[in-house]
């Protein structure tokens, strides 16, 4: 018998970015550090993020977060995902599901994909129109292109993405190492941490992709599936960083809380 996740309604990404001994008990995660000892009901959490060094985790906690659905997502000093670790069991019938989605044929998986990027370029548009700034006409006349065959499908995304990104922050380059690319990569590796939790517990193998099929990506589903949701991540990242991205320097991480749904899906553990 495939034992089934607990509770999956969780919605908290908690982040711990300073030395730390985590361990389970009584089904809440207990997180030890010098300034104190915070409990956090497991049934609350779906990611944990670690930054850093110094923070210590059991096997045994480990198995119980997977009992949880919980995945835990390591990141290194560039703020890029190092390591992923999500249940290894993740739905009742999960050899059902990834039969069918292996033998999903491919005029299906052009249409998928092709309704993927239709929607990630309705939000890139609402994003600039969001945040204030032009471009939004720009963007969405992309939809409007006549789509023959799939290799068009790319050449539409990228023609969008690049007017995108001229007016969402002139003189942008994603190569390179600065805030604001901080803040796009850590925000792009949560939300695809999201994807690909949702995914494995509701059965689908994420390597195996609508699109993206490159046979060294674990996660070429999620790396689909994630695209829309994009631009969400645009909207966070330019309002956080703020003036900050002038001064050379990362915004200072917050503590959850309050009345703010939003802040209240994300909880940092302080020094």
């Amino acid at each position: 018998m495939i034992k089934e996740n607990k509770d999956m309604a969780g919605f908290r990404t908690l982040e711990i970015r300073h030395p730390a001994e985590v361990h389970v008990s009584n089904g809440q995660l207990r997180i030890e550090q010098e300034s104190g000892i915070a409990l956090i009901p497991l049934e609350d959490l779906t990611t944990i993020v670690c930054i850093g060094s110094g923070i210590r985790l059991s096997t045994m906690a480990m198995t119980q977060l997977a009992d949880y659905g919980i995945t835990l997502l390591a990141m290194n000093e560039k703020y890029h995902p190092a390591a992923l670790v999500t249940p290894y069991e993740g739905n009742s019938r999960q050899s059902l599901v990834m039969k069918r989605q292996v033998e999903m044929g491919a005029e299906r998986k052009s249409q998928l994909w092709q309704f993927i990027i239709r929607q990630k370029i309705k939000n890139q548009g609402r994003s600039l129109s969001i945040l204030g700034l032009n471009g939004t006409e720009q963007v969405l006349q992309y939809l409007n292109f006549n789509i023959k065959k799939e290799s068009d499908i790319d050449s539409i995304e990228a023609l969008a993405a690049k007017d995108y990104f001229r007016y969402y922050y002139p003189g942008l380059n994603r190569d390179a190492e600065d805030p604001i690319n901080s803040q796009l990569n850590y925000g792009y590796a949560v939300v695809r941490n999201a994807v690909i939790r949702s995914l494995v517990t509701s059965g689908f193998h994420p390597a195996f992709g609508i699109h993206h099929d490159n046979q060294l990506n674990a996660y070429n589903l999620a790396d689909d599936l994630m695209e829309p949701w994009r631009p969400m991540v645009d909207i966070v990242a330019r309002t956080h960083v703020g003036t900050s991205i002038t001064q050379g320097e990362m915004p200072p991480a917050s503590i959850g809380g309050g009345n703010d749904k939003s802040a209240q899906r994300r909880v940092t553990i302080p020094r």
